[in-house]
């Protein structure tokens, strides 16, 4: 049986990091031709606010979403997904990060969550997670810690 890179890359949990937008664009076009829908997000102007606003755009979220991270998680519990899943993007998290440490956490925290609900569903939700800093550091996330992905799984790989 083939395995696909999209189980590859989940085998550390559902959000992988990123430094270099050249790997990122690759690894995207062979996610996408497994039958995903990617959905981007430049995180470098967000605050609570912005992040609000742009998600319940992007992901469609109904009128009523209530713009917290309880209407979120709901909201992206309720995502419908048509093929093999959906990729969520976010670039420049580094500036998120750094701006709004706890509120960045949690929004991780809850892709987690909502990927291991819609795998038991035979669905997949993963999060490319795009840093400017090749050292950011994200704790565990849903009990793994978000790893770089295989190309820039080296410090060297990523400019240290």
């Amino acid at each position: 049986m083939q395995s696909t890179v999209w189980k590859q890359m989940m085998v550390n949990g559902s959000i992988v990091l990123y430094g270099k937008t050249d790997i990122l664009d690759k690894n995207s076009r062979e996610i996408e031709a497994e039958g995903f829908e990617i959905i981007r997000f430049d995180c470098k102007e967000w605050d609570e606010g912005l992040f609000h606003k742009e998600v319940a755009r992007k992901l469609d979220f109904p009128a009523y979403y209530g713009e917290n991270l309880n209407a979120f998680s709901d909201c992206l519990s309720d995502l419908l997904i048509n093929n093999t899943g959906i990729l969520l993007i976010f670039t420049h998290y580094q500036s998120f990060l750094a701006k709004h440490p706890e509120l960045a956490i949690e929004v991780l925290e809850i892709i987690q969550i909502n990927s291991w609900r819609f795998l038991l569903e035979g669905k997949a939700l993963l999060s490319f997670i795009q840093s400017t800093d090749p050292e950011i550091s994200l704790p565990a996330i849903g009990g793994m810690v978000p790893e770089w992905n295989g190309e820039e799984w080296f410090d060297k790989d990523r400019g240290n």
